[in-house]
């Protein structure tokens, strides 16, 4: 599970009483419900045509000594295999990506820039592509992608079932999972969709272990999506920037929420 931060090398031991397993082992141990719970979900957004939802995201920064929560929220619609169209507001910066399937586009509403770049292939090879070669992270991309289970799961060392809990009034399976630089658990609904409610990330080799709350909800799956939706139109008066490779001086609009 990638969100935004990159992975670092050392897993921090863990000891939480109950479904928590091995620690200790070098084997990946999963507790076979919080498989089944993460694999059910994941599939059906794998399945779906089209998937479109709201996020409510709060993230940590570290301030001197204190941890900030920082909010924004993110509106993703996307049509497969190749076409997503994303929003991101916070207080002080709004968003859009759309990809086409051919093209990249990223929008300042703030600034009133836009960048585009030639991405062809499908969403999660725009994702790799953006991010090798522009350092741009698509906002939750890792519910996005063709296999959201695989994503999930790489550098997983274990994984724990913590039974039902309620979001917001929604009966949830609880479930988490750890790998080398993070803990992560996810609250997926216990209703026909099956869908995600909660994650919480905790960075644990950062300093203050911050962490990221996002909130779920208004999932629709295999409604009808036109083209339209995934094509940007240049507002007036926007102006037009490079988007510059990873490894140039960034010139570009902000990629993360």
């Amino acid at each position: 599970m990638k969100v935004k931060r990159t992975f670092f090398a050392a897993l921090c031991s863990l000891a939480i009483i109950g479904s928590v397993i091995a620690v200790d082992n070098p084997a990946p141990t999963i507790h076979p419900e919080a498989g089944r719970i993460l694999r059910q979900s994941s599939d059906r957004l794998a399945t779906a045509k089209t998937v479109s939802f709201h996020a409510e995201v709060w993230e940590d920064s570290v301030v001197e000594t204190h941890k900030v929560s920082a909010t924004s929220t993110v509106d993703v619609r996307l049509r497969r295999p190749d076409k997503f169209q994303i929003e991101v507001h916070s207080p002080t910066r709004s968003r859009g990506y759309w990809y086409d399937g051919h093209t990249l586009t990223l929008f300042d509403r703030t600034k009133n820039l836009y960048s585009t770049v030639t991405l062809p292939g499908t969403i999660d090879k725009a994702i790799d592509a953006a991010k090798k070669q522009y350092d741009i992270n698509i906002p939750l991309g890792d519910f996005l992608v063709n296999d959201p289970f695989t994503s999930a799961m790489g550098g997983t060392k274990g994984g724990a079932n913590f039974g039902q809990a309620a979001i917001l009034g929604t009966p949830c399976q609880h479930i988490a999972f750890n790998n080398d630089q993070l803990d992560w658990q996810l609250w997926i609904a216990t209703d026909a969709q099956e869908l995600p409610r909660k994650l919480v990330i905790t960075y644990k080799q950062e300093p203050l272990q911050p962490q990221v709350l996002t909130l779920f909800n208004n999932w629709k799956l295999n409604e009808d999506m036109p083209d339209s939706i995934f094509v940007f139109t240049p507002p007036k008066g926007a102006a037009k920037i490079e988007m510059l490779p990873a490894s140039a001086p960034n010139n570009r609009p902000p990629s993360n929420p």
